[in-house]
This record gives C-alpha cells, sequence and structure tokens, in this order.
C-alpha cells in the first residue's frame, strides 16, 4: 500500500482514502480504470493478503494513525452555516515511511 500512496500523490494534488484503497485493491470500476489504469503500481499482479475493502481501509488508517501517511481533514462550512462538509485528503508519506514501517512490524 505504501507504493500506491507514493505513486498517486505524486501524481495528483487531492487524493482521497478511496483513491488509495481503490488503486490498492485495483478496482475495476470505470471512473477508478480511467483516473489510475495507465499507472503501474495499479496494473501490477501481486498475490492480496487483504480480501475485503473494509480490511484495505483498515491498513490505511493504522498507517495513518502511526504517522507514516499524511493526511488533511478539511472541514468547510455551507453557507447555511449550520452544515458541514469534511474532505479527507492523503498527501503522501512522511520521511522514511518504508524504514519506518518495517521497523515497526
Amino acid at each position: 500500500m505504501l507504493e500506491v500512496i507514493n505513486v498517486i500523490t505524486k501524481m495528483e494534488q487531492q487524493i482521497t482514502r478511496n483513491n488509495v484503497v481503490d488503486v490498492f485493491r485495483q478496482s475495476q470500476a470505470k471512473d477508478v480504470k480511467s483516473q489510475f489504469s495507465h499507472l503501474a503500481v495499479y496494473q501490477e499482479k501481486f498475490k492480496r493478503k487483504l480480501k475485503t475493502k473494509e480490511d484495505a481501509f483498515l491498513l490505511l488508517d493504522d498507517l495513518i494513525l502511526r504517522k507514516i501517511v499524511k493526511e488533511d481533514i478539511i472541514l468547510s462550512r455551507l453557507l447555511t452555516g449550520q452544515t458541514y462538509t469534511c474532505n479527507i485528503f492523503i498527501f503522501g508519506l512522511v520521511e522514511d515511511a518504508l524504514s519506518k514501517a518495517s521497523m515497526e512490524n
């Protein structure tokens, strides 16, 4: 998953948690394929140990909590003033993320 995050955050500015999980799981959804299918990391064949989308989200959340992946949460107030929207973006890996991840395992 770290490789996926590293590649797609260098390619685009506003990467969401869903983008990371969809590329990691090689989603065949039309919008995902049109946006990411040209990436080698999307096309790469590998044996998946995580079977469900929920497991992939848990792995991403764990990497964020361990401060290996950088994220930003943006709350915006709508014009009505009583409703907020929440956007969560993945910005990339922290410095030395790969060594940090391998030391903690």
